[in-house]
């Protein structure tokens, strides 16, 4: 890492701030200001304001060479995955070989993205998720905690698939699935 200094750009309370802000701690980050200003050109900079749009353009207004993706010491990131910016990868986590991650994806504890998956941007995955090969997600997709993803399968743009769910079959987007083997909510 050249750089000592981080920008947290987000709200102080919020939970991803205070993740970021503890892990950028630890992986040697030794001046971290946490600032909605607009930040300062000399910084690396992690943004976690809830507002995906706003984040969308803050990347492309600030560059992506100064946004920095967070991964803890202890996550395994395959050498073959390709990863956008900003992302958030927590602690004995899994990005398996050829894994392709879109920006502003946060990645919880114990959570594992396996082979060859692609994973649309600004996408959540709760402490122990498991999605096996192969599978592709939309954009801003929610992924609960200890909820199983099998091989193939595609889940669509801003779903949600609820915590300890096994998704067996391919999900609509804008969905919400629950159980085992997980079903469609109806709204």
């Amino acid at each position: 890492m050249n750089h000592k200094h981080l920008v947290i750009f987000g709200e102080e309370a919020n939970i991803l701030t205070r993740q970021a802000k503890e892990l950028a701690e630890l992986i040697g980050y030794t001046d971290i200001k946490v600032t909605d200003q607009y930040p300062a050109e000399s910084s690396d900079v992690f943004l976690t304001t809830e507002d995906k749009v706003q984040r969308k353009q803050l990347i492309a207004q600030i560059g992506r060479d100064r946004v920095v993706n967070l991964i803890h010491p202890t996550a395994y990131v395959s050498a073959s995955a390709i990863l956008g910016c900003n992302i958030f990868v927590g602690p004995q986590t899994v990005i398996g070989m050829n894994a392709i991650i879109g920006d502003g994806v946060v990645q919880n504890a114990l959570s594992s993205i396996e082979h060859d998956n692609k994973i649309g941007e600004f996408s959540f995955f709760g402490t122990g998720s498991i999605l096996c090969g192969r599978v592709e997600t939309g954009p801003d997709v929610f992924i609960g905690g200890g909820a199983t993803i099998k091989p193939g399968t595609k889940v669509g743009a801003r779903t949600t698939i609820g915590t300890g769910a096994v998704l067996v079959k391919d999900a609509d987007p804008d969905s919400v699935y629950v159980g085992n083997p997980a079903r469609k909510l109806d709204r």
